[in-house]
């Protein structure tokens, strides 16, 4: 079986539409690559000031009517919900600023590393969102529901990281075809 030759036509679409890495140099890959982790960078750092998990409009609506709810953010950031993750985090966005500014291989390497458990784990946070000490049920008493569970569901911050964290992993991989 004999395969055609595409048309001329065609074949030079495609090849237009192509981009041929061999003519980005590598002094232009690394810089996208270090604009690419110094965005994700201060994405990330921003991402712990966004929301990172919200209750259900009905566990908040009875809670307000039990008052049981006074001392839980209904819209917690990233630093009211975790006691050290946020830290982490925190100093990951900064090791990334200095990956982007000024970082050797290995540098590079350990931070892509940390990339890909801060993704794991924000993925995790993203699936099931943290309720930072809310109650998984209310026993609000007679002619009340016997139960309504908190619902939890994640925020802008969380996906931002993700987007960050992405971000950042591509960026620093593309900074290690640099060397």
């Amino acid at each position: 079986m004999r395969v055609r030759p595409l048309p001329a036509a065609i074949g030079a679409d495609r090849r237009r539409a192509a981009v041929d890495w061999r003519a980005v140099t590598k002094d232009d890959r690394s810089v996208i690559a270090d604009w690419l982790v110094l965005f994700s960078a201060l994405l990330l750092g921003l991402s712990l000031f966004l929301t990172w998990s919200s209750l259900s409009p009905a566990y908040v609506a009875i809670a307000e009517k039990l008052q049981t709810l006074q001392t839980v953010p209904r819209s917690p950031t990233a630093w009211q919900v975790y006691s050290s993750a946020d830290v982490l985090l925190l100093l990951l966005a900064v090791a990334l600023l200095g990956v982007a500014l000024k970082g050797p291989r290995r540098a590079r390497i350990c931070t892509l590393m940390a990339c890909v458990l801060a993704l794991a784990f924000t993925i995790h946070a993203e699936g099931d969102p943290p309720t930072n000490g809310a109650a998984t049920d209310f026993r609000p008493g007679v002619g009340g529901p016997t139960y309504v569970s908190p619902s939890p569901a994640p925020g802008a911050g969380e996906t931002a990281a993700i987007i960050a964290l992405l971000g950042a992993i591509g960026g620093l991989t593309l900074s290690l075809t640099t060397d």
